[in-house]
Order: structure tokens, then C-alpha cells, then sequence
């Protein structure tokens, strides 16, 4: 029996479960759901909201196509270098997580050809195999009936159906790491070799892809711990979690060889010292939460899921402090890139479809039914309305004249190209055009050309280096949103100072 319910509702709860008879098909509807709205501007271009992340990843599915496919070299188009110490990364090198995303998109580009629809619909099966762990974990702690609704919430969150669509690594990663969690806390409990081979599996991927799996593991250690088996912890829990974690410090050594193609990463922590000031607990419980995740209703039932009292165990809550522990390791990175709360959304899911549980089917200290019900329906309701009228606003291309300038000059400029298209740093430019460069101008221009063999100029935005350049090489297309110029034909003697970059 769900543990929401009391025993004066059996009888509902009887009558639900005959209208509920066979689980799957209803958590198959979910999934189509899940499917469907995940379809809309699936052909839109990377020029949305965090299209700097997105552009990366893309750009090394779409260079394994181009220069071959190699998945212990990943390459993109930025040859600015973004590592700790500032080295050109002229090889346009990408060793950040290991390229399991990519892996999966190289086929479908080979069979369909390059399509950035094709890259994001990967990202959307997987967030359809995220509903499934989201879905199985919570049958086992909560019940059939709070585990779909929990799958329903997870699916269907606007904030979800955004990134889950997305061109970024996370929803792959979620995936595994949500995996890793099912398939290892069953294999704490039922001790078949069928489960622990799963959860080695899915740990492997999810540690390889992203190292901050290690905040699922948390749960883990509570089940593990709840068992008190010490022989089990000590000769096969531990075991098998190094070797599954070895693949990862194995990648970890590789890439140091090429220390230009790992970005920074340091500032992630705490690099501006916002950790545990008000700016923080704004950004995240105010911002992220009560507005673009769940919304001020969305978080009072998350509240109230997290203040209900567990029959069964504390796993959930272990799971949630996990997620906690996340947001204040990597303090910074979590304040300043939403996504990064990607991985939270699951537990959030989970305490809201208890929350609501609750008062659906209200304790004896609670109003009458006529009031919780209508409450409960409410605060759900406005959940997915409030969020939606935020996030709708991702979709936006933030800037159209990238994607015109880009489209145009993937046609006029060489296959061998070297840009430079200053876009602050932002590579999304670079991948429109479909050419290696540099996103800004690390040094005068006539400098890059002569140090880094840089070919061509193309921007959207007509500044004092933009004139500059019309000043003084030749112009290959000039409309009022963008303008290419060739940088290797020289048109007048550069009788005046770049301007600094």
C-alpha cells in the first residue's frame, strides 16, 4: 500500500487500482506524452538559451563525421584555449566528459547526415529511459500510484522538457546516473549477480560521463548501511565500485597529456565566493526553484513531501541531501548555469508527487478532503502553468543574425577556413558558420593571422574592430545584421593600430 494513504482510504485506493489495473500502460502514456512535447523546435537551431554548452557538444558529434571518428580525441571549433593556464588549443581539443553522447549521435548523422534535430532527439530518448528509473525507484519507495504521478511530474515539467532536449551531455548522463541508482541500491537488497552487473555498467557510464555521479552514491551508502552487512560492503560493494569508477581515472590521465583541451574548471566550487551569501540562497531557492524549476506552488509541495514522515525509509531524504551537497560543492557553477540543476529535478519530482499525495489523501490532522483535494489539484495545476511562463522563454533564439551570418558563410567561406567571429567568447557562432577559429579575439588581429593562421572575419556586431577591419582588407559580404571579410587579402596599408581586443 502507498504509504500516503491511511487505512480509512482502502477502499479508494482499491477503486484507483481497478482503474489503474495494468501500470504500464499508463506509465507507456506518460512516456508518449514525455515524447511528444520534448518535439517542440526539436529542428530549431543551437542559438537558444545556454547555446554556448550546447554548440561544444555538437561540435564534436558533427567533427567526428568531419575528421573521423575517434572518441578518445574529441575535438570542437575553438582554438582559443579556455583551460586553467591559457594555451591556444590549436587542435581544437575537448576532453571534458568522455563523449558517450556523442558516441550515440555519430550513428544517426552517418545514416541521416548532419542535422542538429538528429542530436537533440538522442538527448530526448534518453530523458524518455530517465522517466522509466524515475518511475521504478519510486514504485519502490513510495507505491504504484505515487510513482506515476511522480513520473508524470518528472516528464512533463517545462523546465525538464526544455533541457531534456537540449544538445548538452546532461540528459545522457542522468540517465546512467539515475540507473546506476536503481540497478545498484537492488542489487544491495537482492544480491543477484544480474543486478550488480547492471549497476557496474550504468556507474561505469554515468562516472565517465560526468565525476559528480559521486553525489548518487550517497544513497547508496545509506542502503548499504540500513542492510548491516559489513562482508557484503567490504567484499563487494567497494570492490565493484572501483572498478567501476577506474575507466573514469584512466580518462582523467589521458587527457592530461593535452592540457589545452580541458577547460577551466576550478571557478565551478566556489570561484566568486558566493557560497552561503544571500546572492546564493536567492539564485538558488528563489530563482531556480520557486520560479523556473518548480514555481512558488511547486515548491510548497515540495515542501510538504519532504516534511511527511517515510513508512518505509529515509533513502529519498538521503538522496535529496545528496542533491543539496551538490548545490553547495559546486556553488558557483550552479548559481550561474541553470542547467547544472538538470540532476535535481528528479527528487524534486519525487517530494512534489508525495507532497501532493498527502494532502490528496489527507491524515486526520489535516481539513477535510474537500478542501485538500481542490488544494492539492491547485498547487499541481499551477505548477506546470507558473514554470511554463518562465521557461517558454529559453526557447528564443537570442540572437538571429548568428544564424543568417552563419548559414551564408558555411556556403562562401573555404573548407579549410580559420575564423575569427567574436561573439564574446561564445562559440555557438563559430558553429554556424562550421568552421575551427576563435570565438573572440584573444590578440590583435593582424596578429592572429600571422601567429594562428586565421583566414577570415565574420561578425554581427559593427564596433570599432569590426570598421577596422572594413578598413583595411577586403570585404567578401556586407548586409546591415552581419559581415564576412577575407583577412588574408589586404586592401590598404595597416596604417593605423588595431583596436585591442
Amino acid at each position: 500500500m502507498d504509504p500516503c494513504l491511511r487505512r480509512d482510504d482502502t477502499i479508494i485506493e482499491m477503486n484507483i487500482f481497478k482503474i489503474l489495473r495494468n501500470e504500464y500502460f499508463w506509465l507507456g502514456l506518460i512516456l508518449l506524452a514525455a515524447f511528444l512535447v520534448r518535439l517542440y523546435r526539436i529542428d530549431a537551431p543551437i542559438a537558444d538559451w545556454h547555446s554556448w554548452r550546447q554548440a561544444d557538444t555538437a561540435a564534436v558529434s558533427r567533427n567526428f563525421i568531419k575528421e573521423g571518428f575517434n572518441p578518445l580525441i574529441p575535438k570542437y571549433d575553438d582554438m582559443s584555449g579556455v583551460a586553467e593556464k591559457p594555451l591556444v588549443n590549436s587542435q581544437g581539443f575537448r576532453f571534458v566528459e568522455f563523449p558517450v553522447y556523442n558516441i550515440f549521435v555519430y550513428p544517426m548523422y552517418l545514416l541521416f547526415g548532419v542535422n542538429d534535430a538528429l542530436s537533440r532527439l538522442v538527448s530526448v530518448f534518453f530523458s524518455l529511459g530517465s522517466v522509466i528509473f524515475v518511475y521504478l525507484i519510486s514504485k519502490k519507495y513510495l507505491g504504484i500510484l505515487t510513482a506515476l504521478l511522480t513520473a508524470f511530474i518528472y516528464a512533463l515539467l517545462p523546465f525538464n522538457v526544455f533541457f531534456q532536449r537540449t544538445t548538452l551531455p546532461e540528459p545522457t548522463f542522468l540517465f546512467f546516473a539515475l540507473g546506476m541508482l536503481y540497478f545498484m541500491d537492488r542489487w544491495i537488497w537482492d544480491n543477484k549477480i544480474n543486478s550488480a552487473s547492471w549497476g557496474f555498467i550504468f556507474t561505469t557510464i554515468a562516472f565517465l560521463i560526468k565525476p559528480w555521479a559521486i553525489f548518487f552514491y550517497l544513497p547508496l551508502l545509506y542502503s548499504v548501511f540500513t542492510k548491516r552487512d559489513k562482508q557484503f560492503f567490504f567484499k563487494k560493494f567497494i570492490p565493484l565500485t572501483i572498478f567501476a569508477i577506474t575507466p573514469f581515472v584512466l580518462w582523467r590521465m589521458w587527457i592530461l597529456q593535452q592540457p589545452q583541451g580541458i577547460p577551466a574548471s576550478n571557478w565551478l566550487l566556489n570561484g566568486d565566493g558566493i557560497r552561503f551569501r544571500p546572492a546564493f540562497f536567492w539564485w538558488i531557492v528563489s530563482e531556480r526553484m520557486g520560479r523556473e524549476i518548480l514555481g512558488a506552488s511547486g515548491f510548497a509541495l515540495f515542501i510538504i513531501g519532504i516534511l511527511v514522515r517515510p513508512l518505509k525509509s529515509y533513502f529519498l531524504h538521503v538522496w535529496l541531501l545528496s542533491m543539496v551537497l551538490y548545490f553547495v560543492v559546486f556553488a558557483t557553477g550552479n548559481v550561474r548555469h541553470n542547467y547544472y540543476q538538470i540532476i535535481f529535478v528528479p527528487i524534486a519530482a519525487i517530494f512534489i508527487s508525495y507532497g501532493f499525495s498527502y494532502l490528496f489523501n489527507r491524515s486526520k490532522d489535516l481539513l477535510p478532503r474537500v478542501w485538500t483535494i481542490p488544494l492539492a489539484l491547485l498547487l499541481l495545476s499551477s505548477t506546470f502553468y507558473f514554470t511554463y511562463k518562465i521557461d517558454k522563454e529559453f526557447y528564443k533564439i537570442n540572437n538571429p543574425a548568428i544564424v543568417e551570418a552563419g548559414e551564408i558563410a558555411d556556403k562562401i567561406l573555404p573548407k579549410d577556413a580559420i575564423v575569427l567571429a567574436p561573439y564574446n567568447g561564445d562559440t555557438a557562432f563559430l558553429y554556424q558558420i562550421n568552421r575551427r577559429g576563435f570565438p573572440v579575439a584573444i590578440l590583435p588581429a593582424s596578429e592572429m593571422v600571422s601567429d594562428y593562421g586565421v583566414t577570415h572575419y565574420v561578425s554581427t556586431t559593427y564596433d570599432e574592430k569590426t570598421n577596422w577591419v572594413k578598413r583595411h582588407f577586403q570585404i567578401i559580404l556586407e548586409t546591415p545584421q552581419f559581415m564576412i571579410a577575407d583577412l588574408t587579402n589586404l586592401t590598404s596599408p595597416l596604417d593605423t593600430l588595431d583596436p585591442e581586443p
